[in-house]
């Protein structure tokens, strides 16, 4: 019972042994207080093994403590005084642990403008962090959210993050927004047909949040108050950490090309339903022209995919509809006859 973990739980399970039984024999024992064993078994129809059970649990759970006055066996305690005794010890621990974090991250995050200042000395891209730890990425993540104050930009390739990642990305978005954060994301054209992601921005789009998308967005980008910039490592896979950004040139240039996108991008479409102009015809002409730019190029249907964020099948479906709408009877011939119609440059 010295460990709080284990304190908690045993706590849990005397709680789930506070049977309707057990009720009434607190019940009883708080309106006779010269109760006997005999009599409690009389009054609740139980046998005495069940009965030791019910006491048990009540004096675990300090309900009953034994009397000082020797013509009773037990004293019944009122909730209030063995709720008070039962939390107090696991209480005081919690509020410890809790002054230890706040100690310790104090005084580490203290450390942060030595470490930069020493890294500036050392070389002149300082501001530049490789981090390999995903779950350390994702407490900066955290951290910059809780400090960020004005805006907030998104740039997030793919066809939709997992329900995982979208629920940890809503919170703090959330958070932000609440807080009168300016955010701005840019998506890909499939993620319209993502239904976690069209959850995730109808939620945030409701509070505040403006979303695009556009046919391919190159790298995923996210940058706090145009200070700080999360950049995925040098293979493109977030699972392999994150670069962190602070040098200021650096971070205005990705801005730029975030702006970029964004102005070229449409709306993520909310009701498509309401019959108003949604963005998701310019979408679609969009996607089949990039589609058929990548295969003019000669580039792979698998390539062409990846780079859209959609499915391989969805691709080649893509495709196939455009061969059909070109009169083409092969890949090659669609590409080349795109060509002399003038619909790719």
């Amino acid at each position: 019972m010295d460990d709080p973990a284990m304190c908690s739980t045993h706590l849990v399970e005397l709680v789930a042994r506070l049977s309707p039984k057990a009720v009434l024999l607190y019940k009883f024992a708080v309106e006779d207080p010269f109760w006997t064993r005999l009599e409690a078994q009389r009054r609740l129809g139980v046998g005495e093994a069940e009965l030791d059970e019910l006491v048990t649990t009540l004096a675990e759970l300090l309900l009953l403590r034994p009397s000082r006055d020797s013509s009773r066996e037990f004293d019944a305690v009122g909730p209030g005084t063995a709720t008070a005794e039962l939390l107090n010890a696991e209480e005081n621990e919690i509020r410890r642990r809790q002054a230890v974090h706040r100690q310790v991250k104090r005084e580490l995050l203290a450390l942060q403008p030595t470490y930069f200042e020493a890294r500036q000395a050392r070389r002149s891209a300082e501001a530049i962090d490789v981090v390999d730890d995903v779950a350390v990425v994702r407490q900066l993540l955290a951290d910059e959210a809780q400090r960020c104050g004005r805006e907030l930009h998104i740039a997030h390739p793919g066809g939709g993050m997992d329900p995982d990642g979208l629920d940890r990305s809503l919170q703090l978005d959330m958070m932000m927004l609440e807080r009168g954060v300016v955010m701005r994301s840019v998506l890909q054209h499939s993620t319209r047909l993502h239904p976690p992601t069209q959850q995730y921005v109808a939620a945030v789009t409701k509070a505040g949040a403006l979303v695009r998308t556009t046919s391919i967005v190159p790298r995923r980008i996210i940058v706090f108050d145009r200070e700080v910039a999360f950049l995925p490592p040098e293979d493109g896979d977030p699972a392999g950490g994150a670069v962190v950004v602070r040098e200021p040139a650096v971070v205005s240039h990705l801005l730029e090309s975030f702006d970029l996108l964004w102005h070229v991008g449409h709306r993520f479409p909310l009701l498509p339903e309401s019959g108003a102009d949604d963005g998701t015809g310019a979408a679609e002409r969009e996607l089949t022209g990039a589609i058929l730019l990548q295969m003019a190029a000669g580039v792979k249907d698998e390539v062409i995919a990846r780079r859209l964020g959609i499915s391989v099948r969805t691709c080649r479906r893509h495709i196939a509809d455009i061969s059909t709408s070109l009169g083409a009877q092969s890949r090659f011939q669609a590409g080349v006859l795109a060509k002399q119609r003038g619909l790719v440059d």
